[in-house]
């Protein structure tokens, strides 16, 4: 079967996965009886075994994870006229402290033309319309969002435009929502051109609420490359929006390659940034043929004083990144903080072993040392695109795409969690029917394949999680359609435990 048949046969019908189980109808039954009662008690037994096999395995330490019920499949976004060729990718998501079932997600679109999406639900994602934001005058199109909720119920939402054919960052932009999403206050500049990967975070700390920008500035840029040196910048607004300070440089300046930059706030109103120093990565960061057989370190700054200094700590120095990319659109890693716990999670994709695994670590002490990196994901094929949450109960969600070795490359989306902080999780579960990964765009850097995108969305609620993920099911070999699929998953209290395995570098 063709991956043109394949995409027709498992075309999203906004269903959850266990309406993909076709059951088999028939009459035959009657004569054999006796063999159907032998064989029903044959599997009885088998299951029996199973589970004493199971308490046997699952001691009483490991015993009872949270375990993800996912449900239904949704499409995020409206369609259009040139739908049937749109391709979406790197949504992110935000909910309403005030409202949880005010989500507001964003994602970039990078086929038919660059452009972004923005969507609000006020059903905990059960159904999304378009968002009311409006572009500043004279600004082309956005790309790239970066939402976030104050406790009041402020969302703030950073955004970068890009203009010409060349589709360089023009501006990045702020603006805010009094209504869950729905209209936007005129945006106000707050960075010029050629600022990268701009991500926002809102601190609930404090009243009115700090906002962290972070972003990337290279020397230069050229045709999918950046000159080095680059650099992780940061500023920050104490008036909520209204003004900002001094910008301050994050990564140090001997690093003269660093991407993917992730801030987030912790324990105590701390500023934290993850991102990746990529080395001597020159194939990827400036764009030269070949692949970079070498190492990343992850690297988190950490600033105590408002964001005025940071401070670095290498998370893990052995990073192996498990593909190719484009320098402008990154795989970022992932980080989440438990601030009632003094907890940070850091999780990446890393082929250290051989095949992409996810790898998790944790600190207990604001990020100033990590334990080892251990292996929390189960997938039979590759593992990427790692996204983090915590639930306000402490349960440690986390979601990535595994990726099959078959035609085509099946693909899931796959969540698990943890309720003791990382030391075991429940065992992961897909989130939708399988997509083929051979059905997405191929790069602009040819190197790189097939793109995923940078991240998956997910927020974490005590009983609920919702995610969002790139999904190739209504596309197909013509169209290389990708829509952006959301769906809830119910957490039931309690399932199989499994143990995070520690990882070791596979030979060279």
């Amino acid at each position: 079967m063709s991956l043109a048949h394949w995409a027709n046969y498992t075309r999203l019908t906004v269903a959850a996965p266990d309406d993909a189980i076709e059951r088999p109808s028939g009459p035959n039954r009657g004569r054999a009886t006796n063999r159907m009662r032998a064989a029903v008690l044959l599997l009885l037994g088998g299951l029996l075994g199973l589970i004493l096999v199971a308490l046997v395995v699952f001691t009483k330490e490991d015993a009872g994870q949270p375990r993800p019920v996912p449900l239904q499949n949704v499409q995020v976004g409206e369609e259009t006229d040139e739908a049937i060729v749109r391709s979406a990718s790197t949504p992110v998501v935000a909910v309403n402290p005030v409202n949880a079932n005010n989500l507001v997600m964003g994602y970039r679109v990078e086929r038919p033309s660059f452009s972004c999406g923005l969507a609000t639900s006020y059903d905990a994602g059960r159904s999304w319309d378009p968002s009311g934001l409006t572009l500043p005058p004279g600004t082309e199109r956005c790309y790239t969002t970066s939402p976030g909720f104050a406790k009041d119920g402020v969302l703030h939402l950073a955004f970068v435009t890009l203009a010409g054919t060349n589709n360089v960052p023009s501006a990045a932009w702020l603006t805010r929502s009094l209504d869950g999403g729905r209209t936007f206050e005129p945006a106000k500049k707050v960075l010029e051109q050629e600022k990268f990967m701009v991500r926002l975070a809102v601190d609930n700390s404090t009243a009115p609420a700090r906002l962290l920008l972070t972003w990337v500035e290279p020397a230069s840029i050229g045709l999918f490359q950046m000159a080095p040196p680059s650099s992780v910048m940061s500023m920050v607004s104490t008036d909520g929006g209204a003004t900002f300070g001094q910008r301050v440089r994050v990564s140090d300046a001997k690093r003269e390659r660093v991407g993917a930059p992730v801030p987030l706030v912790g324990s105590g109103g701390a500023f934290h940034v993850l991102y990746q120093d990529y080395g001597k990565n020159v194939f990827d960061f400036q764009n030269i043929e070949g692949r970079y057989e070498g190492t990343f370190e992850n690297v988190i700054a950490t600033s105590s004083n408002g964001g005025g200094t940071f401070t670095e700590t290498v998370v893990d120095a052995k990073v192996r990144p498990p593909e190719p990319f484009l320098v402008f659109t990154p795989p970022f890693p992932a980080m989440a903080a438990d601030r009632e716990r003094n907890k940070l999670y850091v999780a990446w994709s890393d082929a250290r072993a051989g095949k992409a695994a996810v790898l998790l670590t944790v600190s207990s002490d604001g990020g100033k040392t990590w334990g080892p990196p251990k292996r929390v994901d189960d997938a039979r094929g590759e593992a990427l695109l790692p996204q983090l949450a915590v639930a306000p109960n402490g349960r440690l969600d986390v979601a990535y795409v595994s990726v099959g070795e078959g035609s085509g490359r099946p693909t899931e989306v796959n969540l698990t969690s943890s309720s003791d902080q990382g030391k075991t999780f429940g065992p992961s579960q897909a989130m939708n029917r399988p997509f083929f990964r051979e059905l997405f765009p191929i790069s602009p850097r040819r190197e790189a394949g097939r793109d995923l995108g940078s991240a998956l969305a997910l927020v974490s609620k005590d009983s609920e999680a919702y995610l969002g993920w790139p999904d190739t099911r209504r596309g197909g070999s013509d169209t290389l359609r990708v829509d952006i699929v959301g769906a809830p998953a119910s957490i039931l209290a309690k399932g199989p435990a499994r143990r995070p395995q520690p990882v070791s570098v596979a030979s060279q």
